[in-house]
């Protein structure tokens, strides 16, 4: 079924200061992940998405948990959220030429569903992951990985459900802070000046 009927933007204004991919210098060595703040209930709305703060981030990157609700499905994603801070999407700062990322920063980003769902060209079953992203070329792709509660730069290709092609465009106002969010059946990152969507549909 269509997630057209429902409007949800996850995570807006992630904020990408240390946001490194697999192949990131600044997160190279893991720190221990700060203690999770007490969050019984999310604290804002995004969207249709309820945010949930995790931890501050080692290196002033917040992490949060959005939850929303799409067609009987529970949806979640908990990323690091860096900002930009006057570096360049693809020169300075991830996603860059030929390197995972983990699209977000410190942790690896976890997505889970109660639903089965389409994810592009991908049939992803109703469970935990990671989400990645690899641009070469004029191709960024969006890998979903079934591996979960690894570092950012502890990426496993041999973990992987699948990999599909992303759409990508252009932003006419940059954006500061990296945004995922699930808008008009698509699942969707802004960053810089770049924006990448794939469609997503729950079964």
């Amino acid at each position: 079924m269509s997630l057209s009927k429902w409007w949800v933007m996850s995570a807006a204004a992630l904020v990408l200061a240390g946001c490194g991919g697999a192949g990131d210098t600044e997160s190279q060595t893991p720190a221990a992940a700060p203690a999770e703040t007490e969050a019984a209930a999310p604290t804002a709305q995004l969207g249709g998405g309820g945010l949930t703060p995790v931890h501050d981030g080692t290196a002033g990157s917040p992490h949060v948990r959005v939850d929303w609700e799409a067609e009987g499905a529970d949806l979640s994603l908990t990323y690091g959220r860096p900002y930009l801070r006057d570096r360049v999407v693809g020169e300075s700062v991830e996603p860059l030429e030929g390197q995972v990322w983990r699209l977000g920063a410190d942790e690896a980003t976890t997505f889970t569903t109660s639903g089965d769902l389409m994810v592009g060209s991908m049939h992803v079953p109703a469970g935990e992951y990671t989400l990645w992203t690899l641009t070469t070329g004029d191709t960024t792709e969006l890998i979903v990985n079934g591996e979960t509660g690894q570092w950012g730069t502890a990426y496993n290709d041999e973990h992987d459900l699948g990999r599909t092609a992303m759409t990508v465009d252009t932003l006419q106002t940059p954006a500061e802070q990296l945004t995922v969010f699930i808008e008009d059946s698509e699942l969707r990152f802004e960053w810089g000046d770049m924006v990448a969507s794939v469609p997503i549909m729950v079964h």
